[in-house]
Formats: structure tokens, sequence, C-alpha cells
């Protein structure tokens, strides 16, 4: 009995694991400061309606919201008003020692070091 039930939630678990890999949609998110709806958050694009995406917004957390036509970091991102060397990331200001790059495992684009 026991067995069936351990097999049951490994197939259960199994499912949720390719649903979760074949759910991602294509497109970039936009600029984090440009995402101005909050609500609903969400956690990963097959939460989010048709074509949308499940993007960092300006108010900290997670929503959906329309991709960007451009790509917004693995280029090496939005280079700011010409103040510093920092580079904007998915969002995300990186430190002017960082370059932006995108994550082979989460598919966005983060900060590392250069």
């Amino acid at each position: 009995m026991g067995g069936k039930i351990l097999l049951l939630v490994c197939i259960v678990m199994a499912v949720g694991v390719i649903q979760a890999q074949l759910s991602h949609k294509g497109g970039n998110c936009p600029l984090r400061n440009t995402v101005s709806r909050c609500q609903p958050n969400c956690v990963s694009d097959h939460q989010c309606p048709s074509n949308e995406k499940c993007c960092s917004n300006k108010c900290g957390s997670m929503s959906c919201a329309g991709p960007s036509a451009v790509n917004t970091g693995s280029d090496g991102g939005y280079k700011n008003s010409g103040r510093d060397t920092g580079v904007f990331c998915g969002g995300i200001k990186c430190s002017p020692y960082e370059k932006c790059e995108m994550d082979r495992t989460t598919k966005r684009e983060r900060c590392v070091r250069t």
C-alpha cells in the first residue's frame, strides 16, 4: 500500500515538473520600472493569460505583463544616463563592476561579475 502511494506521488511530481517546463512563454520581460500593474501576483508564466509573462514589477513583486519587443539585458543592458557605468538587467540595476548575462537555468537575465 505504501509503495503505491509513493509511486503516485512521484508520478504527480514528474507531471508537475514537465508541465512547468512546457509552460515557459517566449519573449522577454519589460524593464521592472515599466510594469506598473502590481496585481494579480504570479510565480511563473503559466499563471498569466495568453502571451503575457510573469515579470518583476515596480512594486517589488511579480505580476503578469506583456512581453517586451526588445531584449532588456543579455546584450549588456540599457546604459544609465552617463552618471555611472551600471547597467540594467531584467529591470534590476547591476553594480558598476557587473554585466548582464542570461542564466541558463532560470532563462532570465541576471547581474554577474565582469
